[in-house]
């Protein structure tokens, strides 16, 4: 196989492989969330705001006073759920662009953690000013709960990166021994 195929193949493997594990990683989040609101009462996330922030991006308006007072539109629940599924892959390519695919072959939690630890700054910093909450939710009533659920969720979405790399450790790696695996 030529450099070129090699290379387009590798890219392949590593877009399909922060889908998988974006997927399944953003699933246990998912899965986490639910069991804490049936055992703790713990609020679910409202996908809805996050799909109208969006919507309302592009029209242009960045900011709100209450992104939970502003007008709902059309399709803002299943964007909000797209958009949370869409990040979680994002997140896993962001880890792949750095560790490439040897991590796949040898799953590790470090840097699961710390791409769940660095992304926490997109909420902190865009989202949550962006939706009226201010820099890091300081402008709600109980910041400190908001910045705690962010951490968690970064959290127990990085616990499942490493989960779903050991998984597709187990199910693909086998497939590509004797192949090129290139960072």
């Amino acid at each position: 196989m030529n450099a070129n195929a090699s290379s387009k193949v590798n890219s392949f493997r590593i877009i399909a492989a922060a889908v998988v594990l974006g997927v399944l990683a953003t699933a246990f989040l998912d899965i986490i969330n639910y069991l804490q609101h049936v055992v703790f009462n713990k609020p679910l996330t409202r996908y809805e705001y996050i799909g109208r922030w969006v919507i309302y991006l592009t029209d242009g308006m960045f900011f709100h006073q209450s992104i939970k007072a502003a007008e709902p539109r059309a399709g803002e629940l299943l964007l909000g759920w797209i958009g949370h599924y869409g990040i979680g892959v994002a997140f896993a390519g962001l880890m792949l662009a750095f560790t490439g695919l040897k991590w796949i072959q040898a799953p590790s939690l470090l840097p699961a953690f710390i791409v769940g630890l660095a992304t926490c700054s997109i909420p902190f910093f865009i989202m949550y000013p962006g939706m009226g909450y201010g820099i890091a939710g300081l402008s709600t009533q109980a910041p400190t709960m908001l910045q705690s659920k962010v951490l968690l969720s970064h959290l127990i979405f990085s616990v499942g990166l490493y989960l779903a790399g050991r998984l597709v450790e187990k199910l693909l790696v086998g497939k590509w021994k004797g192949k090129t695996v290139a960072r």
